[in-house]
């Protein structure tokens, strides 16, 4: 994630994949400035449940990583550096308006109605030259993230690749 600027991770249940992006987010706003980071997930209350997750770690850094909090609530958490994370469902008109440093997908195969989110999301996020895409989910049938997977085996994008299946997990 920190290296690519597009990243894909087709990850088991229970495999640790939200525990490594609210790791990733945490680094990400602290360590630049001014940046947005898009969490959507299919549903609202799964985004505003991570975002949960990543104020409960940053709560539990220690004191001189944290820096002054500016707004902190169920939807958004931005701290003085003007670093902000939003937690948003993964409708069309979520983005609308918006510039993602990151945007981070959660569940993508799970989104209903893709083609018309991402064609609403996805200029959002590759606006820039420097902004990253993280799409993170279960395999769910033969649907869009089927797609996106077996085009970045077949490099026929510019994801990189994470996989983790169910016997890579630890008991």
């Amino acid at each position: 994630m920190v290296e690519n600027r597009y990243t894909l991770a087709c990850m088991a249940r229970q495999s640790g994949k939200t525990t490594a992006y609210v790791a990733f987010c945490l680094w990400y706003i602290l360590f630049n400035e001014h940046k947005l980071i898009g969490l959507l997930a299919n549903k609202g209350d799964t985004a505003r449940t991570i975002l949960s997750r990543i104020q409960l770690a940053y709560e539990n850094l220690p004191k001189w990583l944290q820096q002054g909090i500016v707004e902190y609530n169920k939807g958004s958490f931005e701290i003085e550096n003007g670093c902000k994370i939003i937690a948003c469902s993964t409708s069309s008109s979520t983005a609308r308006g918006q510039s993602f440093s990151v945007g981070i997908i959660d569940e993508v195969a799970f989104v209903e109605h893709w083609d018309d989110f991402f064609t609403s999301v996805y200029p959002t996020i590759t606006s820039g030259t420097k902004t990253k895409l993280i799409m993170v989910s279960t395999p769910n049938g033969l649907n869009h993230f089927y797609k996106f997977y077996i085009d970045s085996i077949e490099d026929r994008n510019e994801y990189n690749l994470v996989e983790c299946t169910w016997g890579d997990v630890p008991g």
